[in-house]
């Protein structure tokens, strides 16, 4: 069965309601490990990264597991995969890239610029891939949408309507 845009945005709303500690506390733990890092040598910089980013990627694999339940169709779970795995590429990537500058064999401004594309590549393919799908499911939920759907509920609940 095949759910309403409106039923995706309730059962999204309720995962993050039921999720929200878990970020706040990855949070927490990722800002105590880059202020234990960033006092040890220079050799750690690349955990500061991981540290930082690899707790909002556990958040959105479990996003992805979400979505994954709105629709059964071969194509959407493709490319609501494909989503993620090029968050995780991107992730892995920027570990490689930060550990290359560190050991000498990149410098800053390669460096600078690689990261700068590869997060704009990435903000694309994501715009790209919610735009496709869109196309063979006109219930999906985009990022947009949902972040909109979080404005209007917590407006109706900071209102007391």
């Amino acid at each position: 069965m095949i759910l309403t845009k409106q039923e995706r945005i309730e059962r999204l709303l309720a995962h993050e309601d039921a999720t929200w500690h878990w970020r706040y506390w990855g949070l927490f733990f990722s800002l105590v490990a880059v202020a234990f890092i960033s006092y040890q040598t220079s050799i750690y910089l690349p955990l500061i990264l991981f540290a930082v980013y690899f707790p909002q990627l556990c958040v959105a694999w479990c996003k992805t597991k979400v979505l994954l339940t709105f629709n059964p169709d071969p194509r959407y779970r493709r490319w609501i995969y494909s989503d993620f795995i090029v968050e995780w590429f991107m992730f892995l990537l920027f570990l490689c890239l930060l550990a290359a500058y560190h050991t000498d064999l990149l410098t800053i401004w390669p460096l600078m610029i690689i990261l700068m594309t590869g997060t704009i590549g990435g903000m694309v393919f994501s715009r790209v891939v919610h735009r496709v799908v869109l196309t063979f499911d006109a219930h999906h939920v985009t990022n947009r949408m949902f972040d909109e759907a979080k404005t209007e509920r917590h407006t109706h609940q900071t209102t007391g309507s």
